[in-house]
């Protein structure tokens, strides 16, 4: 009867362990409701050397307009030759070099880097008011080739396109499957190259202040976010996954059999 019930006793442990919400896998824990968490100051994407981007000019003047944009280098197929390129379809795009700068018709060398989109367009109007070429221009920029990269444990690691200003890492690890039940939740690391040197953040995803408080909270381009295996996942990728090896094993098993001892002879 003793034995039966030591056995009884150690299941229900096992299973209470197992049923338990483990404390790591929760996001925001700290939060409560009606919470405020005031955000840093941020301006969106900011854009920095060797990024591409499309910039189109509208003007009153189609003539003008088409000399401001560039021509584009592939058509529809069907599509009217005799049409302005203006009205074209297609997409031609400025890459940013080395200095942030980049060749525009008509006002030459224009640096760009560490603006923003907005400001970036802004720039561009202001320059072509102050040299009498065009007033009242609508300046459009879109980024072309900004991207970030998610890897490690999460459902769908992969390179993923920036489209808009602001990108967060929830949002960066969502559009990535969100992370596995395998995943460190308190320790994702955030890589980022600024002015030729590497920073690495490591954000805790359990607590929503560490979130909205970290420096990597809005993804820039070029960041690698990647998400480390727990400790399960690390053993399950030795040589030796099948076997059961690790001293944590052991200690576990010594100290149920150490129990059960003391339950069977007491």
């Amino acid at each position: 009867m003793k034995i039966l019930n030591a056995i009884k006793l150690t299941i229900v442990g096992l299973l209470f362990t197992a049923c338990s919400t483990p404390k790591n896998i929760v996001y925001f824990q700290d939060l409560t409701d009606g919470q405020i968490l005031k955000l840093a100051n941020y301006k969106g994407i900011a854009l920095q050397p060797m990024d591409m981007i499309s910039i189109v000019v509208n003007t009153k003047s189609t003539e003008l307009s088409n000399m401001l944009n560039l021509p584009v280098s592939s058509h529809t197929i069907g599509y009217a030759e005799g049409m302005s390129l203006s009205q074209s379809r297609g997409t031609s795009g400025y890459t940013l070099d080395s200095k942030g700068d980049i060749d525009f018709p008509l006002l030459g060398k224009l640096h760009l880097a560490g603006m923003n989109r907005e400001e970036a367009a802004a720039f561009i109007k202001q320059k072509l008011e102050e040299g009498n070429i065009a007033t009242n221009a609508v300046v459009t920029i879109e980024f072309m080739n900004l991207s970030y990269q998610v890897l490690g444990e999460t459902n769908h690691s992969g390179r993923f396109s920036i489209t808009k200003d602001k990108v967060t890492i929830v949002e960066a690890l969502s559009s990535a499957g969100d992370m596995t039940l395998y995943g460190m939740r308190d320790s994702v690391i955030v890589m980022r190259e600024q002015n030729g040197e590497r920073h690495t953040y490591v954000v805790n995803m359990l607590s929503g202040k560490d979130i909205l408080e970290s420096p990597a909270y809005y993804i820039q381009q070029g960041d690698v976010i990647y998400v480390k295996p727990n400790n399960y996942r690390r053993r399950q990728s030795t040589a030796n996954a099948s076997e059961v090896t690790t001293a944590s094993f052991w200690l576990s098993a010594l100290s149920v059999l150490a129990t059960l001892s003391v339950l069977i002879f007491k």
